[in-house]
């Protein structure tokens, strides 16, 4: 028998006072009388919305074509996934725990606490009373990406005992601050070990939304606290992912292997990192990636290095770059299948902190009045369908983007149809300049002669 999706409508929270969806994946086999009494492992899933489909306000992970896959394959033991909506305008809230500054951020106070409760003491009994799952915390995961990242990253860490397993794809740790004017932390960084297995990873083009570093202080404290890389601990950093559905989607694989299978052997790996680091700034990384045979990969916290010139810098296992002096070096990485990969690094006096970057972004006539729009960063508006301005960016600054006036709201081709994302590197002096040609929720109701007129203006 196929796998299947069940959807519970109006799931009621009283916890939370309010409904919402649930969306049931069940395995090939669930429902075959040989398996009658198998019990399965769960994952619980937030954004139930787009686990296993898109809507209007975001793609879909398609949580269920990547089971099936894995579980086909023999990657993964077959697994039941409960993906869990949000209610709209609900959603920051209840994936936030309270700290003191969160309703002058965001506008609403935290419920996280009630959102814990909810998902732990009402969801969860109820699956575990209506199908064959393994209850206990070594069988039960909660994965989410961004504020739902969050949310499962402090679910394993305040009730270890119900959820043993966290995938935190993004998490969002920090309030995004294109001023760099001040870091909000919306959560707090545990500092103990709860007996949890956590796959955590972050994106090199989010932007201001989820930084590096933020992840990297994070996952410092969780080494510093008794985690294992490798073990109980799976980082991954990507260069190129933006943070969408879409990311998420195509590397869903790599948690549900960590957490509920074996990533197999070794093939390859890739070194990423600077070319450049300077005596005065902040940390920097070599983020080695592994890469298995079954299509897992992971960066290597742990790693063995070897550098040709000691005295101009070292390289701690976790990636951490050490520089001593300036000059040049060799750093070489070994995987623990013995291959070797190797970059070239040059330490220098000094490097600017931030890179001046200036926008121009020019909107259909149709566009409604708008203060600001979002291409990579916020810009105000400078003029008749025009946005930008020169910006202060941190150096290496990379966001994939859609230019958007809000969620929902985001640029389309002169018909309404989806556009490619757009990629923005940050380089001193560079001028970014974009041209809008539709709305995703205005296109439909724009003419042929409207979009000829714009064509030739």
């Amino acid at each position: 028998m196929p796998s299947k999706i069940v959807t519970l409508a109006g799931f009621r929270s009283e916890f939370l006072d309010n409904e919402r969806e649930l969306y049931v994946y069940l395995p090939d086999g669930y429902g075959e009388a040989a398996n009658k009494d198998v019990r399965y492992p769960v994952l619980y899933m937030q954004d139930g919305q787009h686990v296993f489909a898109a809507d209007s306000r975001g793609g879909s992970w398609e949580a269920h074509k990547t089971a099936d896959r894995l579980i086909a394959q023999g990657l993964i033991r077959p697994i039941i996934i409960v993906g869990v909506a949000h209610v709209t305008g609900a959603r920051v809230a209840e994936y936030m725990h309270p700290v003191p500054w969160l309703d002058k951020v965001f506008g609403q106070g935290a419920q996280g606490d009630l959102y814990e409760r909810f998902l732990a003491e009402e969801v969860k009994p109820y699956i575990d009373r209506e199908y064959r799952t393994l209850p206990d915390a070594a069988h039960t995961g909660v994965l989410g990406s961004s504020a739902g990242g969050l949310m499962a990253y402090n679910l394993g860490f305040r009730r270890p005992e119900t959820f043993g397993l966290v995938g935190a794809l993004c998490p969002f740790f920090v309030r995004p601050d294109q001023r760099q004017e001040q870091e909000l932390w919306l959560s707090e960084v545990h500092r103990f070990k709860p007996p949890i297995r956590v796959w955590m990873d972050v994106g090199g083009a989010e932007g201001f939304t989820v930084m590096e570093r933020h992840v990297r202080t994070v996952v410092g404290a969780m080494i510093e606290a008794g985690f294992r890389p490798g073990a109980d601990l799976m980082y991954h950093f990507v260069p190129e992912s933006g943070h969408y559905q879409k990311d998420w989607a195509a590397r869903l694989h790599e948690p549900l292997i960590f957490l509920f299978g074996h990533p197999g052997r070794i093939v390859r790996s890739r070194l990423h990192g600077p070319e450049t680091v300077s005596l005065t700034e902040p940390a920097a990384w070599f983020s080695p990636a592994d890469e298995y045979d079954s299509g897992f990969a992971a960066t290597n916290l742990d790693g063995a290095y070897a550098v040709s010139q000691p005295s101009v810098l070292s390289v701690l296992p976790d990636g951490t770059i050490v520089p001593r002096r300036e000059g040049a070096a060799e750093v070489t990485y070994t995987n623990a299948a013995k291959q070797q990969v190797t970059r070239a690094v040059a330490v220098v006096a000094g490097l600017p902190q931030t890179v001046r970057v200036s926008f121009r972004v020019e909107v259909p006539a149709d566009t409604p009045d708008t203060e600001m729009i979002y291409a990579g960063i916020e810009l105000p508006k400078i003029g008749a369908r025009l946005y930008g301005g020169t910006f202060a960016l941190p150096r290496g600054f990379a966001v994939e983007f859609r230019i958007s006036r809000g969620m929902g709201s985001e640029e389309s081709d002169e018909w309404g149809r989806e556009v490619p994302y757009r990629l923005l590197r940050a380089e001193e002096g560079l001028l970014a300049a974009y041209k809008v040609k539709g709305w995703i929720d205005i296109a439909p109701r724009r003419t042929d002669a409207a979009a000829e007129e714009e064509e030739t203006a």
